[in-house]
């Protein structure tokens, strides 16, 4: 007879605790939907004569530099996947050479993209002109 009443209510009791702390588990999986804190970039090197050497943030000063790809990419390649807690508006620059095998002389390029969290796929490409183009894909 106890057995009955305290089973006719344990058993409710129990599956609205597991129903209030399965939010709480879950919670930082369901924010980290929502609320991205990094970004994850590849880089594409979608050129025919350039090599990337590498990609770097650039400081709000102008004299400091934190690297985020800092691998060799050369034609048609692509670079690992790199984290970065880089979400926003920022000034980047992109060291090269004009060359297919990253010998030469290394130039850079500078421009403000705007990083939105998780996974972003970076394709450079070069304009008849010969500047540097990024197209977020």
């Amino acid at each position: 007879m106890i057995s009955r009443i305290v089973m006719k209510w344990v058993r409710p009791l129990l599956a609205c605790c597991g129903l209030l702390v399965l939010p709480l588990v879950l919670s930082g999986c369901l924010s980290h939907w929502f609320l991205e804190s990094e970004t994850r970039l590849q880089v594409e090197n979608a050129t025919e004569d350039y090599s990337i050497l590498s990609l770097d943030v650039v400081a709000l000063d102008g004299n400091a530099y934190s690297s985020w790809i800092s691998e060799t990419v050369l034609p048609g390649e692509r670079s690992r996947v790199e984290e970065g807690d880089w979400i926003g508006e920022f000034k980047i620059r992109v060291k090269y050479t004009e060359s297919k095998d990253a010998s030469g002389d290394t130039l850079e390029d500078y421009r403000v993209l705007d990083f939105e969290g998780g996974s972003m796929y970076l394709q450079v490409t070069a304009s008849k002109k010969g500047k540097l183009e990024y197209k977020f894909r």
